[in-house]
């Protein structure tokens, strides 16, 4: 396949696909940004789109568009492939090895089922009163046909009876959630009597379904929503309700709004709000936050005002907080969902989304701060918050916060916090901050400024740069790229195949200091070669200090001299 995938990667700017899920800024001819695959708090994530390749000096991860999707969507190469055959229009062979098969199999009896539930709601009579229904709670045609609304009859197998006419086994059926088996045999479906929420992936497609029992259904013994069981193609814990459309519009450190029910996301949209999601009818865990985290790190969570509503929002805060994002909270009326608010004030939607305010302060507003039991016990509640914090400028202002609002020195806070000895199990569920190669990140930058000019210009390695040695170079893939360009200019062979992102990152680095320097390429290689002796011979006069013995004091005049000649 070879053939098309140089089509797709010819048809796709690596630049539109990655900005997707990555905050780009222009940087000389290429592009940088924050590395959604490690923490860090400097860029160091270059996308090059005249070379179609991105690369991240901080994990050493790069490569092309198809290795990007893969990345960041956890997909094999075929499943990459065709998203990105699909996005370009370009048509792919027919090879489906056999899971890849099966697992299409289960996409397309969704898809197929999907149809099926919104063509009854729509257009069939068996429908009708539920479609009514949902225009008396304020949603419009126009809405169900964007979120592909559906209807499941009151009937034990509707949806089983039209799938087996598709062809689709009940093993197919059962796999994908649809239908249940039954004790003496046969199937019913899963889902009778429900307005149905087609649950789709960070990709657009369905992989469950949320079903909202109807009024005139209701007896008090089954749920009011009801999801899909768990499958091969659903984890609860990793899908979030409407990421899909909704992660177009979380750039520049846009919010996204959490809300609880799949009403509230369609009505919000419908109101003009595309930035929101819900977490699919379950709590917001770990892998919620480092989902919504691939597009901002920003949340504003707006859940129902009653006291179910309150307790999500302290879980949500925490799993939030501990997952490095910035968390602000909206705050209904008792009783009010967003649903609500857009169906009976629709011009006062966006002013109540955008009224956030800190959790601590709703929480001392809830709890009280008038007698010493109310802060006691306001500062209990807010204690396990500060703790998960993992932003320490964050931690510092909220503090600071709870300090002003409960009258106690932030000291005693400290204090406080720190008597924890274990850290919440949240934290421990929380995935490690991986640390960047140099503490400085300018020192970083100087290694592959310098390499990045020595590839552009190899003849300097003989003049300007002759006195360079990989033991000047303290990054492991600086290191080896610099051996590696010596062998080859050495020997006229072209750098191993491995290295090239790390290469077409390094050169847009270079491009990105020619376009900002006074001075001319020659000057600027002598000036980091002599900066990474300096480097050098300054960690050697550390390590000489420490010896004492009478060798190393006369190691260290020697070395004290080369330095004193550098910097002459």
């Amino acid at each position: 396949m070879s053939r098309e995938t140089e089509a797709i990667k010819e048809r796709l700017n690596i630049a539109d696909v990655v900005s997707e899920y990555v905050k780009l800024k222009q940087a000389g001819q290429s592009m940088k940004g924050l590395c959604p695959f490690h923490q860090e708090k400097t860029p160091s994530f270059i996308v090059t789109p005249r070379k179609g390749s991105w690369h991240c000096f901080g994990c050493q991860k790069g490569g092309d568009v198809i290795t990007f999707i893969q990345e960041i969507e956890g997909l094999e190469f075929p499943a990459a492939l065709k998203l990105l055959a699909d996005r370009a229009g370009v048509q792919l062979p027919d090879y489906k090895p056999q899971v890849e098969n099966r697992r299409q199999r289960l996409y397309d009896l969704l898809a197929t089922t999907t149809r099926l539930y919104h063509e009854i709601l729509m257009n069939q009579k068996a429908g009708a009163q539920a479609k009514e229904y949902l225009v008396g709670r304020g949603l419009t045609e126009k809405t169900m046909e964007e979120f592909t609304v559906g209807y499941a009859p009151h009937s034990w197998d509707t949806l089983s009876m039209w799938l087996k006419k598709k062809g689709y086994t009940e093993e197919e059926m059962v796999a994908a959630g649809m239908v249940g088996m039954k004790d003496k045999g046969g199937t019913f479906d899963r889902f009778r009597g429900r307005i149905m929420f087609p649950v789709s992936d960070t990709q657009g497609r369905v992989v469950a379904f949320g079903g909202r029992i109807v009024p005139w259904h209701e007896t008090g013994n089954e749920g009011k929503y009801v999801n899909s069981p768990e499958t091969a193609l659903y984890e609860k814990r990793r899908t979030v309700y409407n990421l899909s459309r909704a992660k177009r519009h979380l750039k520049n450190s846009t919010p996204c709004i959490v809300v609880e029910g799949y009403m509230d996301v369609v009505m919000l949209v419908q109101a003009g709000v595309e930035n929101v999601v819900a977490t699919s009818g379950t709590a917001m865990t770990d892998d919620h936050v480092a989902l919504i985290g691939r597009f901002t790190n920003v949340l504003h969570l707006a859940f129902d005002g009653d006291a179910a509503g309150w307790k999500a929002t302290i879980a949500a805060t925490s799993a939030a907080l501990a997952g490095g994002m910035r968390v602000e909270t909206i705050v209904f009326s008792d009783g009010i969902d967003p649903a609500d608010l857009v169906k009976d004030t629709p011009d006062a939607v966006q002013g109540a989304l955008a009224a956030t305010r800190p959790l601590v302060d709703v929480l001392v507003e809830r709890i009280g701060a008038g007698s010493p039991q109310q802060r006691e016990q306001a500062l209990a509640a807010l204690l396990p918050l500060l703790r998960i914090v993992r932003n320490p400028i964050e931690q510092g202002a909220m503090v600071d916060r709870v300090s002003r609002l409960l009258k106690i020195p932030d000291r005693q806070i400290v204090e406080l916090m720190q008597k924890e000895s274990a850290p919440p199990a949240i934290v421990r569920a929380a995935a490690p901050v991986q640390e960047e190669a140099f503490e400085d990140p300018r020192e970083a930058m100087l290694e592959r400024q310098l390499l990045g000019v020595l590839l552009a210009h190899p003849e300097m390695l003989a003049s300007d740069a002759a006195s360079l040695s990989s033991d000047l170079f303290l990054d492991p893939m600086c290191r080896q790229v610099y051996n590696e360009i010596q062998r080859t200019q050495q020997s006229s062979q072209s750098l191993p195949e491995q290295y090239q992102s790390f290469l077409v990152a390094l050169q847009a680095r270079a491009e990105e200091l020619a376009a900002t320097s006074s001075f001319s390429p020659q000057e600027e290689v002598r000036t980091m070669v002599r900066a990474l002796h300096r480097r050098y011979i300054r960690s050697q006069l550390h390590r000489l200090a420490q010896e004492g013995s009478p060798g190393a004091l006369v190691e260290f005049q020697i070395e004290l001299t080369k330095l004193a000649e550098i910097d002459a």
